[in-house]
């Protein structure tokens, strides 16, 4: 069996690497990452005492999975930084502005602000929110002073979800805010810079191309940057299926990677004395890898279009060498490459989303009936267009199949009509919104923008028409709770193994699926949950977010409704059989009886010793005297702190923290400030923000 897989086991290279990396982030101590390094360690060694392939694969797959532990742990040390672990107040604060991002339609900008150093920190980088647009001169490069109180950055309002805290730390930041004042200009930006050029192609394409919605689209189509659009258009694309094509990714590289392509080589070809004397494929490879690397720069070097550009080359350099370019070698090594640079790309939700797609368009290619659609070399122009057309509705159908796991499991939502929708928006993007956004910003340049733009208008227009009518068809959204870490992990496993074996083999990945799918429907899921700083507490009760303080929405209460899959349109004294007051609200779940408290100040009294011996659980805000001994778990502000937000599984009497998740690492509520813990040695002292 070995022997006959052969040529697929090169295809498991990334995927054990991937394994290493996610054992690096699952482990949550220092100790448990060290013995999973001896063990693979060990693994490698043992395969030694073996003979022929079997020797190859065990010490490969041991080696692979220490590299996967020993990337992680190099990248985190890498992106060391001091980081704030406590709260300021507002003061004004110079510094230079790394990056400037419009968010929420114009509504709000985000800043990213290299605030200088001083007598006791040294130079850290401030995630900052003002409120509407940029002012003018707040461009990166430019030096400003910002009047902001600031925090630690936040972590995860559920455990086992999206951690931004994690994210901080690999992007270097130390601390979060909100400016409290208008940012004072002190020094201008020089000219030049690929940052300041995007954001003045941004504003020139915003103001150039106009016509309502389509200024904002053709931004996002252009530099990456959808904060221009509304957020409801930008939920409208997403519910049907097209949020891929606002972001700067693998398809709109693809697209200027091939038009360039092809372009060049037509050139060349029309000219036989060069076509006579130089390689005319590679210069085309060249000039499309050159044009396809920009695109990915100018847009804003964002990981997708990064990764993309990576595969991009890669299939470049096939096609020179006279290789076939859609090949599942060249997705491996790409993969590979990413994993090994950036290991913490691979838990997000780009990664994982771009390199499926790319693998179900690689499966779907080597089917026999695709090859069959996909040969036109007999056929006219009438029959060319409707194969055409199977063959991209075939294709999009497998790369929705694809998707779904993933986005429920990240979104805890996916669009059903996707592949409906793609059908028709991409030829629409691909052959015609593109090639006249490129057109428009060579004719804008000379004053000639209104050559192109009246017919630019209109086809942007028509695609956010097609995305606002698949979201608006019955059930285009299908809303279930995201998949629980291991039941992802399985699911991924068994699909792998059904896409990268050959023969009968495959057939070992369906159990494996079969298995996630069983406990996807099965496995109890956290029904009472509580943030971070204790003061909102949410019961789900028939598909019903009961909370204990009113909301007005908020970014914690609709991560609690998404992951739940429920309604937060309730209070916790419409919880059958709750008994509420001023104070906070005593009810019951699958048989645990929880008190919730709401007086957060440092005066709230504190419930009687026998009220709190009477319950399982006592949930305040405020910090508990030592009397209060409830029979299972007591959840206050002294606990919150080293712990994080919270979510009981009633049923199974079951708690997780987002610090049992974390565990030890620096972006963990558990840790000690400024300490990382280090795999092959003692803790480093990193430094933390005072001041």
């Amino acid at each position: 069996m070995l022997d006959r897989q052969r040529a697929q086991w090169v295809l498991f290279a990334p995927v054990v690497l991937g394994c290493g990396i996610v054992g690096w982030f699952w482990l949550p101590w220092n100790p448990d990452r060290q013995a999973a390094l001896a063990l693979a360690l060990a693994l490698a060694a043992s395969g030694f005492a073996l003979d022929g392939l079997p020797r190859r694969l065990v010490v490969a797959t041991g080696l692979l999975l220490a590299l996967g532990l020993l990337s992680a742990e190099l990248r985190m040390h890498a992106t060391a930084s001091p980081r704030l672990h406590h709260r300021l107040t507002a003061l004004e604060m110079p510094g230079t502005v790394a990056s400037v991002a419009i968010l929420s339609g114009g509504d709000r900008t985000r800043l990213l602000l290299d605030r200088d150093a001083t007598d006791i920190d040294p130079v850290v980088r401030l995630r900052l929110s003002l409120p509407g647009l940029p002012p003018p001169g707040l461009v990166p490069g430019a030096r400003v002073t910002v009047t902001a109180p600031l925090g630690p950055v936040p972590g995860p309002t559920i455990p086992d979800s999206t951690d931004p805290a994690r994210r901080a730390w690999f992007e270097r930041v130390a601390a979060s805010g909100r400016v409290v004042a208008p940012p004072f200009l002190l020094e201008r930006a020089t000219p030049g810079g690929l940052d300041r050029v995007r954001i003045s192609w941004a504003d020139h394409i915003a103001s150039g191309v106009g016509g309502g919605h389509a200024g904002a689209i053709a931004v996002a189509l252009t530099v990456g940057e959808q904060g221009r659009m509304d957020p409801q258009l930008t939920d409208t694309f997403r519910l049907s299926g097209l949020a891929h094509i606002l972001t700067v990714s693998g398809f709109h590289i693809a697209v200027v990677v091939a038009g360039i392509y092809a372009l060049t080589r037509r050139l060349i070809s029309l000219w036989p004395w060069l076509a006579l004397r130089v390689p005319g494929l590679r210069l085309a490879a060249l000039a499309a890898g050159v044009a396809g690397t920009f695109y990915a720069i100018v847009s804003g070097a964002e990981v997708p279009a990064v990764r993309a550009a990576i595969v991009a080359w890669i299939a470049l350099g096939a096609l020179a060498l006279g290789r076939n370019p859609v090949s599942l070698r060249l997705l491996a090594f790409a993969a590979f490459v990413i994993l090994l640079a950036r290991p913490e790309a691979l838990l997000g939700a780009s990664f994982q989303l771009s390199f499926t797609a790319v693998l179900a368009l690689v499966l779907v290619s080597g089917l026999p009936l695709a090859q069959r659609l996909a040969d036109q070399r007999h056929h006219g122009l009438l029959l060319r267009l409707p194969r055409a057309l199977a063959l991209m509705l075939i294709t999009s159908l497998a790369i929705e199949l694809a998707l779904m796991p993933i986005a429920i499991a990240h979104f805890g939502r996916t669009g059903v009509y996707g592949a409906l929708a793609n059908l028709l928006a991409i030829p629409l993007t691909g052959f015609v919104i593109m090639p006249l956004l490129g057109a428009w910003l060579v004719a804008s340049a000379a004053g000639l923008g209104g050559l192109v733009g009246w017919a630019l208008v209109p086809a942007i227009n028509a695609l956010a028409a097609i995305a606002t009518f698949t979201a608006g068809l019955p059930g285009s959204s299908l809303v279930v709770p995201p998949l629980a870490p291991a039941t992802g992990a399985l699911l991924a496993a068994g699909g792998l193994m059904a896409a990268l074996l050959t023969g009968y083999a495959r057939l070992a990945g369906l159990p494996l699926v079969a298995a996630a799918l069983i406990m996807a429907v099965t496995l109890p899921r956290p029904d009472v949950y509580v943030s971070a700083d204790g003061r909102q507490v949410g019961v789900v009760h028939d598909g019903r977010l009961h909370l204990l303080r009113q909301h007005r929405g908020g970014y914690v209460v609709n991560n609690w409704a998404e992951r739940s899959a429920s309604t937060a349109d309730r209070r916790l004294h419409d919880l059958p059989g709750a008994r509420c007051s001023a104070n906070g609200c005593l009810f019951q779940v699958s048989g645990l009886r929880i008190l919730a408290l709401s007086d957060d100040s440092d005066d709230a009294p504190a419930p009687p010793p026998a009220v709190c011996a009477a319950v399982d659980v006592v949930i305040a805000p405020a910090s508990l005297p030592s009397a209060c001994r409830p029979r299972w778990q007591r959840i206050d502000r002294v606990s919150l702190t080293s712990s994080g937000a919270i979510a009981i599984t009633s049923g199974l009497r079951r708690s997780l923290s987002v610090a049992d998740r974390a565990g030890d690492r620096p972006w963990s509520p558990a840790a000690l400030p400024g300490m990382v813990p280090s795999l092959l040695g003692t803790p480093r002292w990193t430094g933390v923000m005072v001041e």
